[in-house]
C-alpha cells in the first residue's frame, strides 16, 4: 500500500470491529467522519485529530486550520488544540 491515507474499504473494516458502548458517543468513528461528538451533561464536545503530513512550511498554521477546519464542519465552534509532535 502506497503511503498516505487509508482506502475507504480498508478502514471501514478497521471500524467495524468498533463498538460505541459510551451512551455519550453521539458520533464515534466512521467513514466520512473527520471528528468524533460526544455528549456531556446540556452540551456536546466535537473532537478531532488529523495528522498534517504534508506540509514543509508553516505547518503549525497547517496543523491548527486542518484540525480547527474538522470541528467547525461539525457546527462547533474551535476552542482548544492537542498537538503530539
Amino acid at each position: 500500500m502506497k503511503p498516505g491515507k487509508l482506502p475507504a474499504a480498508k478502514l471501514r473494516k478497521l471500524l467495524t470491529g468498533l463498538r460505541r458502548e459510551d451512551p455519550r458517543v453521539i458520533i464515534g468513528p466512521q467513514v466520512g467522519e473527520d471528528a468524533s461528538v460526544i455528549a456531556f451533561a446540556d452540551r456536546c464536545l466535537v473532537v478531532t485529530t488529523d495528522p498534517v503530513t504534508f506540509a514543509t512550511d508553516r505547518i503549525g498554521w497547517y496543523t491548527v486550520h486542518v484540525n480547527a477546519n474538522d470541528v467547525a464542519v461539525m457546527g462547533a465552534t474551535p476552542r482548544w488544540l492537542s498537538v503530539v509532535l
